[in-house]
């Protein structure tokens, strides 16, 4: 097959994708698992090679991350269940002040929450962040791009957010490997973003109240307020567990620390499972055996369908590896070391316009990547950390969290262009700068 046909036949099959999702509606895994399936078929894989891929690289990649999203859920809507994001961020604001309060919410969502599932933190942190705006005179959108923003960044580039977890299973990187350098570009990369957001906004006046916002309903501000929230440490407590046991693991080999104790409790299913042990502790504390169930109960439905879609992105990334297409991708790569990790991220980016999804958009860029890292002795953490930043520009009408944010926030579709797809946007390209910049430097 020519690598003319390769290239065209992938671009048919991406936009079909997309097409069936946006505009035929049609479940996200359904239409991933049907383009798996023709472009095995339509790019000369054997038919029986199609079914032993999707079926392995389903196992594959839930054996990967499965259990590890599954306990992130559960512990992020435990951590909800009690009011631990109103806390967290009412505790940063005072620090930042009312001026910094954009960098308040867009550096504590990317930094101290990412453990919780992106919609949940939308719903509790929205009506906090448009009270904020009221209170010190600002327009909604100097808090909402920055909410979107910090939702993004704790999303695609920090452990242990969702669409991450999953990118690591498909290179078999460690959390542990991501852990300081996710931090390390997502802190100045939202911060930056903010600001040039923030000033094109407010100084430039891109922003106009009477087009881009609708009314609100203040009951949800009523019930944020009202809410009974627990103190500032028993609202880190989980998090807290999780960083510290995962970076115990880390620090104590390089000090010439030999413990197996050590290394099993910082391991990730084992820390995270302790942050959602504690988080379940917290709850039964504050609502009783059955309430603490009831969150479990949302938790486990919540989790299967973020499962099920990341797992069958999973066997279309295998598929994707019998296609030829790394052959095509080496010669296009090998003239220039900084071109793959442009690549992944232009993948990522057109993948997220049209389907929405962080997850499917990082793990499809990182797929077409995967076998060539080795042979370009690119660094797995940067190929990650690209399809991170990719998977987070241009979420627009196929993103669900875009029509949230509309209803959330109050306001109109096109002040939603302005502060999800912008504000996502900007984020994007500032990450892609970092990495390139430390793909050239470090």
């Amino acid at each position: 097959m020519s690598a003319a046909w390769l290239i065209i036949d992938f671009v048919l099959v991406f936009v079909a994708i997309a097409l069936l999702i946006v505009r035929l509606k049609l479940n996200p895994a359904l239409a991933l698992l049907l383009g798996t399936i023709v472009l095995g078929l339509t790019t000369g894989v054997p038919a029986a090679d199609v079914v032993a891929g999707i079926n392995e690289g389903f196992g594959s990649l839930m054996a990967e991350v499965g259990l590890l999203i599954s306990l992130g859920v559960i512990m992020g809507l435990l951590m909800s269940s009690y009011g631990a994001v109103q806390r967290i961020v009412r505790g940063i604001l005072k620090i930042f002040g009312t001026r910094g309060s954009p960098y308040a919410f867009g550096l504590t969502l990317s930094t101290l929450t990412p453990a919780i599932y992106f919609d949940v933190l939308l719903v509790l942190v929205a009506p906090i962040a448009r009270r904020v705006a009221r209170i010190t005179g600002r327009p909604v959108a100097s808090l909402a791009g920055p909410v979107a923003m910090g939702l993004a960044a704790g999303n695609a580039l920090v452990i242990p957010g969702a669409a991450m977890l999953a990118y690591l299973g498909t290179l078999s990187l460690s959390p542990s490997d991501v852990l300081v350098p996710g931090f390390l570009v997502a802190v100045p990369a939202v911060a930056v973003s903010i600001f040039l957001y923030v000033g094109a906004m407010e100084r430039l006046g891109w922003w106009d109240a009477a087009r881009d916002e609708e009314v609100v309903d203040e009951q949800i501000e009523v019930e944020a307020e009202d809410t009974r929230l627990p103190s500032m440490a028993v609202a880190l407590a989980p998090v807290l567990v999780v960083l510290v046991l995962i970076i115990a693991a880390i620090v104590a080999p390089l000090a010439g620390v030999d413990n197996a104790v050590v290394e099993f409790v910082g391991s990730p299913v084992i820390a995270l499972f302790a942050g959602a042990l504690t988080a379940l502790v917290i709850t039964t504390r504050r609502s009783g055996l059955a309430g603490q169930a009831d969150v479990v109960n949302k938790a486990l439905e919540t989790v299967g369908t973020i499962l099920v879609v990341t797992a069958v992105s999973g066997s279309l990334g295998q598929i994707i590896a019998g296609t030829g297409m790394q052959d095509v991708l080496a010669n296009l790569f090998e003239a220039n070391s900084a071109l793959p990790l442009l690549a992944v991220w232009f993948v990522a980016a057109v993948m997220r316009m049209a389907i929405g999804g962080q997850t499917v958009a990082g793990i499809t860029a990182i797929s077409i990547i995967a076998p060539l890292v080795d042979g370009l002795g690119l660094s797995p953490v940067l190929v990650v950390l690209a399809a991170g930043a990719g998977g987070i520009f241009g979420g627009q009408f196929s993103d669900n969290a875009f029509w949230m944010l509309r209803s959330l926030f109050g306001l109109s579709t096109r002040g939603t262009l302005k502060t999800y797809t912008l504000g996502q946007s900007t984020l994007s390209v500032v990450a892609l700068l970092l990495v390139l910049a430390a793909d050239i430097f470090v």
